[in-house]
């Protein structure tokens, strides 16, 4: 039986909005509202959605880097959900975020050397020339060399500041790590580098990832399982590939829409209407109803259960297996690939 790292109950993040001359609470982002899922220990769970719909912001909940407005947090096996100060930072050490942008979470003023030494300085576990000896070691082992350490972040490109933010998070031997977006700032020769640096990584180190993406061919590359979010809920969550048998009307959608390198199946996505409703005031019943073809009363009136409908594949659709989406043009591609090999 597989061991859960990670596990969140019914989590909640709300933003208040703030208004009126003495600045009262007047309504509330529901950034993440009523999410609930596990991490399996060694895992890469990959999580795609649209801009806005809360990968980033249910990430940094879970490492507590924002306060839960609600629900619980277990990381390994530990209810972190209220723990403060030195406990807080104890846990800590044991799950680390490289961010979407690697300029912006590097310090422009001090060199690689003291960034990624910076933890093992803050958590007394080494410093003046045994920092330096560790420190090298982490970026040797994500393709740096010595000649780097006393450089500043402005003298990298940007596929070289991400390794370093990675050998940055490795630091303190974490078990789980959120990758949020780390290679959307970098160009796709240097992308497939950095992928096959934190497979290989994740071999060595025994790390589990959170991996949030907006590329559908890179969350498949990485993932064990895909969780698909819209609107601050998860409403599909499947060990299966996403491509060949997405189940909810979104996830279609967002399959459909990914360009397939071919004429033949070209110009045969399923294009969403309307817009993304506020996520400060959703929709009643399933928050995908406005946009969705297949929607009805109950629907709008009915928010659909988190279910598994088999084999691990969960979904949040009232009639998940029932409808009938045809057929997208990944999925043809897909068919007329292996039918040619």
């Amino acid at each position: 039986m597989k061991e859960a790292i990670v596990e969140v109950q019914n989590l909640k993040k709300f933003f208040p909005l703030v208004g009126g001359v003495f600045r009262k609470v007047v309504g509330k982002v529901h950034a993440v509202d009523n999410v609930s899922f596990k991490i399996y220990r060694g895992e890469t769970l990959g999580v795609v959605g649209e801009s806005g719909c809360g990968k980033t912001t249910l990430g940094r909940t879970i490492l507590r880097l924002l306060e839960p407005s609600g629900g619980r947090i277990y990381f390994d096996g530990q209810d972190i959900t209220d723990l403060e100060g030195n406990d807080l930072r104890k846990i800590r050490r044991g799950m680390q975020i490289v961010f979407q942008d690697p300029m912006a979470s590097l310090d422009p003023r001090i060199t690689i050397k003291n960034s990624v030494g910076e933890p093992l300085v803050v958590n007394n576990i080494a410093r003046g020339p045994r920092m330096r000896a560790m420190v090298l070691d982490l970026l040797q082992k994500v393709g740096l060399t010595e000649d780097h350490l006393n450089r500043f972040p402005h003298e990298f490109s940007g596929g070289q500041r991400q390794r370093i933010c990675i050998a940055r998070a490795l630091a303190l031997n974490p078990k789980f790590v959120v990758m949020d977006e780390p290679t959307s700032s970098t160009d796709v020769s240097v992308q497939a580098q950095t992928l096959n640096l934190m497979k290989d990584l994740q071999d060595e180190f025994g790390l589990t990832y959170m991996f949030i993406s907006h590329d559908l061919s890179v969350v498949k590359h990485m993932s064990d399982r895909i969780a698909v979010m819209y609107l601050g809920q998860i409403v599909e969550l499947t060990p299966h590939d996403i491509f060949r048998n997405p189940l909810h009307p979104y996830t279609f959608a967002l399959v459909s829409a990914v360009p397939v390198p071919d004429p033949r199946f070209a110009g045969r996505a399923e294009i969403l209407k309307g817009e993304v409703p506020s996520a400060i005031n959703p929709p009643t019943g399933c928050r995908f109803h406005p946009r969705c073809p297949f929607a009805e009363e109950k629907c709008r009136l009915e928010e659909p259960e988190l279910r598994d409908i088999g084999d691990g594949h969960l979904v949040a659709c009232h009639f998940a297996g029932e409808l009938d989406f045809g057929r997208s043009a990944q999925q043809d591609y897909a068919h007329a690939a292996q039918a040619e090999a």
